[in-house]
């Protein structure tokens, strides 16, 4: 994501991925499951075509999911087709990662719905403003 996600402005503790791992881990020890959060939050980066590109350089091989917060840094007047990409490109991946965005329901949202057999979560903006 960007740099919301990276968690500029606020303690690195607060970032969406420390309180993802502090939140689940222990329920997902009690499964025997070992649970990494990864934060590779980067501030003024699109979704595209950088991302989209090169997640297996910049992400690895072992992804489970996937989370780009589209309401801050990508407004609705950007070109959608970057979030597709990106999504498409998520989508592809060998793990088949389970997507999470944050946004509003709009043009962007109806398009990234459009693909079948991608896991997809959307946190709408509005509602939560």
């Amino acid at each position: 994501g960007d740099s919301s996600a990276a968690g500029h402005g606020n303690l690195y503790s607060q970032s969406y991925t420390a309180v993802l791992q502090q939140t689940v881990q222990a329920h997902f020890e009690a499964l025997g499951i070992h649970f990494e959060a990864k934060n590779y939050g980067m501030g003024n980066y699109n979704s595209a075509p950088e991302l989209a590109l090169c997640m297996n350089e910049i992400f690895g091989d072992d992804i489970d999911v996937l989370m780009w917060d589209f309401a801050s840094l990508q407004p609705s007047s950007e070109p959608v087709h970057k979030s597709v990409l990106w999504a498409h490109r998520a989508g592809i991946h060998p793990t088949r990662p389970i997507l999470f965005y944050y946004d509003s329901i709009g043009e962007r949202f109806l398009k990234l719905q459009e693909f079948d057999g991608i896991g997809s979560v959307l946190m709408n903006a509005d509602a939560l403003q």
